[in-house]
Protein backbone atom coordinates (compact mmCIF):
# COMPACT_ATOMS: atom_id res chain seq x y z
CA UNK A 1 0.00 0.00 0.00
CA UNK A 2 2.87 2.36 0.84
CA UNK A 3 4.51 1.64 -2.56
CA UNK A 4 1.25 2.54 -4.29
CA UNK A 5 1.17 5.96 -2.61
CA UNK A 6 4.79 6.63 -3.55
CA UNK A 7 4.09 5.76 -7.21
CA UNK A 8 0.98 7.98 -7.21
CA UNK A 9 2.94 10.90 -5.75
CA UNK A 10 5.69 10.31 -8.32
CA UNK A 11 3.13 10.33 -11.18
CA UNK A 12 1.56 13.53 -9.83
CA UNK A 13 4.96 15.25 -9.75
CA UNK A 14 5.65 14.14 -13.33
CA UNK A 15 2.24 15.45 -14.45
CA UNK A 16 2.82 18.79 -12.71
CA UNK A 17 6.24 19.06 -14.33
CA UNK A 18 4.77 18.24 -17.74
CA UNK A 19 1.95 20.80 -17.38
CA UNK A 20 4.41 23.44 -16.18
CA UNK A 21 6.78 22.75 -19.09
CA UNK A 22 3.98 22.94 -21.66
CA UNK A 23 2.75 26.19 -20.07
CA UNK A 24 6.20 27.75 -20.24
CA UNK A 25 6.61 26.71 -23.89
CA UNK A 26 3.22 28.20 -24.81
CA UNK A 27 4.14 31.42 -23.01
CA UNK A 28 7.49 31.66 -24.82
CA UNK A 29 5.86 31.02 -28.20
CA UNK A 30 3.24 33.70 -27.52
CA UNK A 31 5.90 36.21 -26.49
CA UNK A 32 7.93 35.40 -29.59
CA UNK A 33 5.01 35.95 -31.95
CA UNK A 34 3.98 39.13 -30.14
CA UNK A 35 7.46 40.62 -30.24
CA UNK A 36 7.88 39.65 -33.91
CA UNK A 37 4.63 41.42 -34.80
CA UNK A 38 5.47 44.42 -32.64
CA UNK A 39 8.84 44.85 -34.33
CA UNK A 40 7.36 45.38 -37.80
CA UNK A 41 8.64 48.73 -39.07
CA UNK A 42 6.29 51.50 -40.22
CA UNK A 43 7.26 52.35 -43.79
CA UNK A 44 6.00 54.52 -46.61
CA UNK A 45 5.67 53.42 -50.24
CA UNK A 46 8.74 55.54 -51.03
CA UNK A 47 10.82 53.78 -48.36
CA UNK A 48 9.80 50.37 -49.72
CA UNK A 49 10.37 51.33 -53.35
CA UNK A 50 13.80 52.82 -52.69
CA UNK A 51 14.99 50.19 -50.18
CA UNK A 52 16.99 48.03 -52.65
CA UNK A 53 15.56 44.84 -51.15
CA UNK A 54 16.11 45.77 -47.51
CA UNK A 55 12.52 44.86 -46.65
CA UNK A 56 12.22 41.70 -48.80
CA UNK A 57 10.43 38.96 -46.87
CA UNK A 58 10.22 41.29 -43.86
CA UNK A 59 7.11 42.17 -41.88
CA UNK A 60 6.19 45.83 -42.27
CA UNK A 61 3.38 48.27 -41.56
CA UNK A 62 2.82 50.09 -44.86
CA UNK A 63 1.04 53.41 -44.43
CA UNK A 64 -0.41 55.53 -47.18
CA UNK A 65 -3.47 56.41 -49.24
CA UNK A 66 -5.59 53.71 -50.90
CA UNK A 67 -5.94 53.80 -54.70
CA UNK A 68 -7.24 51.34 -57.32
CA UNK A 69 -9.33 49.37 -54.80
CA UNK A 70 -10.71 46.10 -56.22
CA UNK A 71 -12.74 43.67 -54.12
CA UNK A 72 -13.31 40.16 -55.48
CA UNK A 73 -15.00 38.08 -52.79
CA UNK A 74 -12.59 37.93 -49.87
CA UNK A 75 -9.58 38.90 -52.00
CA UNK A 76 -8.83 42.60 -51.94
CA UNK A 77 -6.23 44.24 -54.14
CA UNK A 78 -5.32 47.90 -54.00
CA UNK A 79 -2.35 50.20 -54.13
CA UNK A 80 -0.94 52.34 -51.35
CA UNK A 81 0.63 55.64 -52.34
CA UNK A 82 2.38 58.49 -50.61
CA UNK A 83 2.30 60.76 -53.65
CA UNK A 84 5.80 59.74 -54.78
CA UNK A 85 5.64 55.94 -55.05
CA UNK A 86 2.93 53.30 -55.11
CA UNK A 87 3.05 49.75 -53.71
CA UNK A 88 0.51 47.07 -54.69
CA UNK A 89 -1.18 45.26 -51.79
CA UNK A 90 -3.10 41.99 -51.70
CA UNK A 91 -5.25 41.02 -48.71
CA UNK A 92 -7.54 38.08 -48.13
CA UNK A 93 -10.19 38.50 -45.49
CA UNK A 94 -13.13 40.60 -44.49
CA UNK A 95 -13.24 44.02 -46.12
CA UNK A 96 -13.21 46.80 -43.52
CA UNK A 97 -16.39 48.89 -43.95
CA UNK A 98 -14.40 52.12 -44.18
CA UNK A 99 -11.86 50.91 -46.76
CA UNK A 100 -12.20 52.98 -49.92
CA UNK A 101 -10.10 54.94 -52.40
CA UNK A 102 -8.62 58.05 -50.82
CA UNK A 103 -8.58 56.71 -47.25
CA UNK A 104 -5.38 56.36 -45.25
CA UNK A 105 -4.62 52.73 -44.44
CA UNK A 106 -1.99 50.79 -42.54
CA UNK A 107 -1.49 47.40 -44.18
CA UNK A 108 0.50 44.99 -42.04
CA UNK A 109 2.13 42.11 -43.84
CA UNK A 110 5.16 40.69 -45.56
CA UNK A 111 6.86 42.46 -48.46
CA UNK A 112 7.30 39.97 -51.31
CA UNK A 113 8.76 41.00 -54.65
CA UNK A 114 7.19 44.35 -55.42
CA UNK A 115 4.00 43.92 -53.40
CA UNK A 116 2.82 43.63 -49.83
CA UNK A 117 0.91 40.50 -48.83
CA UNK A 118 -1.13 41.88 -45.93
CA UNK A 119 -2.68 39.93 -43.10
CA UNK A 120 -4.17 42.93 -41.28
CA UNK A 121 -5.67 46.23 -42.41
CA UNK A 122 -6.33 49.28 -40.31
CA UNK A 123 -8.16 52.20 -41.90
CA UNK A 124 -7.30 55.54 -40.34
CA UNK A 125 -9.88 58.11 -39.33
CA UNK A 126 -10.48 60.90 -41.82
CA UNK A 127 -7.47 63.19 -42.01
CA UNK A 128 -7.55 66.63 -43.60
CA UNK A 129 -7.46 66.78 -47.40
CA UNK A 130 -7.34 62.99 -47.75
CA UNK A 131 -10.93 62.73 -46.57
CA UNK A 132 -13.19 61.36 -49.32
CA UNK A 133 -15.50 63.88 -51.04
CA UNK A 134 -18.57 61.76 -50.24
CA UNK A 135 -18.08 62.27 -46.50
CA UNK A 136 -17.40 66.02 -46.43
Amino acid sequence: MKGSRVRTAHVRRKNKLLVTTVGVLVLLATLGVTSMNASAAFVSPTQLSESDGTYQEEWVNLEGVVTDLDVDGETITFAVTDGNHTVPVVYEGTVPDTLQDGRVVVAKGQFEGDRLVANKLSVRAHEGEERPESTR
